[in-house]
């Protein structure tokens, strides 16, 4: 089975419509299965969430989760392969205000992520890092990604190493560094029970390879993490993005399942 278990519709709205455009690029790629992610701060209801004011005044769809769930909702019924999700940023400290958000609603599964470095959405403009310490950069994304992924609020971890997105990485000086944060990452993984995502998304961007790096999917594998499949796709055209490479990477480091969720509970199917 193929499931692409990431996406969203904010730039073209909750309508179906819009939403059939991925289930044909998904059927066309030989997806099974796909799993809508809108971030939640494109609603009303989790946008203050992220407290971030300023970037949600800018950024935000103004989306109502009670559309967005009927939407998904209306495409089940109707027969089609489309789990409802979310994608969901990891906020030090709103733990118990995402935890009642998220519960508030029959989602099939979150994603938690890390996009956010106090005010630096790290992954939002390559102008951003010229004169950071890449280093402490490292460091604390990967503090973050193992508290988001103990807090208990989340089923997958998106794009595990999405710190490499503009390809700034740590020079080889630091390759027994990076490795502990990749094994303290897959440990957090393993004794939380979350999943790791497996992402194309990192082809489409300046790093140019898939998240997350070898050396997390091999300690995943090694301590019996579960994966997901993905492509973040902003855009139907990105639906199965590099999905034969994909696989076929899952593959090489040892993962031969895949997870598919409805109702916050994953069950394992034959990948591919």
């Amino acid at each position: 089975m193929l499931v692409d278990y990431h996406m969203h519709l904010e730039r073209g709205g909750l309508t179906r419509e819009y939403l059939l455009r991925f289930v044909e690029t998904a059927r066309a790629r030989g997806v099974d299965e796909i799993g809508i992610t809108e971030h939640a701060y494109n609603f009303v209801e989790g946008a203050p969430l992220l407290g971030r004011p300023w970037y949600v005044e800018r950024y935000s769809s103004g989306f109502r989760m009670a559309d967005y769930i009927a939407l998904l909702q209306a495409a089940r019924a109707e027969g089609l392969p489309v789990k409802a999700g979310i994608e969901m940023d990891y906020v030090p400290g709103r733990e118990e205000d995402i935890r009642a958000f998220l519960a508030a609603y029959p989602l099939d599964f979150v994603i938690g992520s890390v996009h956010w470095i106090d005010d630096w959405g790290f992954d939002l403009d390559p102008a951003s890092w010229p004169g950071r310490d890449v280093r402490e950069a490292y460091r604390r994304y990967f503090d973050l990604a193992e508290r988001a992924i103990r807090s208990g609020l989340f089923d997958v971890f998106g794009h595990p190493d999405v710190i490499k997105v503009f390809g700034y990485k740590l020079p080889p000086e630091y390759r027994d560094e990076l490795a502990e944060y990749h094994r303290r990452l897959a440990r957090a993984a393993a004794e939380a029970g979350v999943c790791l995502e497996i992402s194309s998304a990192g082809v489409r961007k300046p790093v140019g390879e898939f998240y997350p790096d070898p050396g997390i999917l091999d300690e995943a594998r090694r301590l019996g993490v579960r994966v997901t499949l993905a492509s973040d796709a902003h855009e139907p055209e990105h639906v199965g993005w590099a999905y034969p490479e994909l696989v076929a990477y899952a593959r090489a480091h040892g993962f031969e399942t895949v997870t598919v969720f409805e109702g916050r509970v994953g069950r394992q199917e034959p990948l591919g």
